[in-house]
């Protein structure tokens, strides 16, 4: 499915506010006339897009066949939010715990304000080298602890995620910097356009949106693409820049199986 974030608290549900999660289960509860509970394979905060968010649930009482359930759903779902397809899987299979890999992008905005990018790009109000950017990023691939990059109390030491099985460790298969034509006017030469890609295994909570405020200052010149070898050695959230807005970043794609990134 794909949504707008921009009117959404988040993708799970909650005591209050409209989510991603409660707007589906409403959806399908309508059509199957009973409630059926809802599994997103990504956790998205407020604000953030999707463009490939999968989710599961039991077909177990929803009398229509997977090819009808798409168009089924939009009709009972707003204009922001949009099922693109289905498909039936084996039992036993979960949109979260299934995945084997995640694609985020941060679109990122750098020159003088555009409100044709507000609300899917970040705009940053200087230039930022794309080459220093680049170079930071091909250091974030590999298996390492990115406490450094994760917020929510859980990048510092005495964290309870250290404790869990996977702790803050994560295994980043592509993480990287390009330039992209906009999409409100060809030729300008009043900033540039970035897309940050990152596919990983799993993530820690905002942590793309730390990655790339770290790589922010890299291409802002303050500080050297050597900065992501420290904070994957300190691991320590307090060391590294502060995040980016939520407004610039997409949850991309999942992947199952043998299914493999793009590019």
């Amino acid at each position: 499915m794909a949504y707008d974030g921009r009117g959404f608290v988040g993708s799970q549900r909650q005591a209050s506010g409209r989510t991603v999660q409660g707007e589906l289960e409403r959806a399908l509860g309508e059509i199957a006339g009973k409630a059926i509970p809802i599994h997103l394979a990504g956790r998205t905060d407020r604000g953030v897009h999707a463009a490939g968010q999968v989710a599961s649930f039991s077909r177990e009482g929803v009398r229509l066949n997977v090819g009808q359930l798409p168009r089924a759903m939009n009709a009972h779902l707003d204009a922001d939010i949009a099922v693109q397809g289905a498909r039936l899987e084996p039992m036993g299979f979960h949109a979260r715990y299934s995945a084997v890999w995640r694609e985020y992008r941060y679109r990122l905005w750098a020159g003088t304000r555009q409100p044709n990018a507000a609300g899917y790009a970040w705009g940053f109000p200087q230039a930022l080298d794309l080459d220093r950017m680049a170079d930071a990023a091909s250091r974030i691939v590999g298996e390492h602890d990115f406490a450094a990059f994760a917020s929510g109390g859980e990048g510092v030491p005495w964290s309870s995620r250290k404790s869990r099985q996977h702790g803050s460790t994560r295994i980043v298969q592509i993480c990287t910097v390009h330039g992209r034509d906009n999409w409100w006017g060809a030729n300008r030469n009043d900033g540039s356009l970035f897309e940050i890609r990152i596919v990983a295994n799993g993530f820690l909570p905002r942590m793309v949106r730390g990655i790339v405020g770290t790589l922010v200052e890299i291409g802002r010149g303050v500080r050297p693409p050597a900065l992501i070898d420290e904070l994957l050695v300190e691991r320590d959230r307090r060391k590294a820049p502060k995040n980016v807005p939520a407004e610039g970043l997409t949850l991309w794609a999942v992947g199952y199986g043998n299914e493999q990134p793009e590019g």
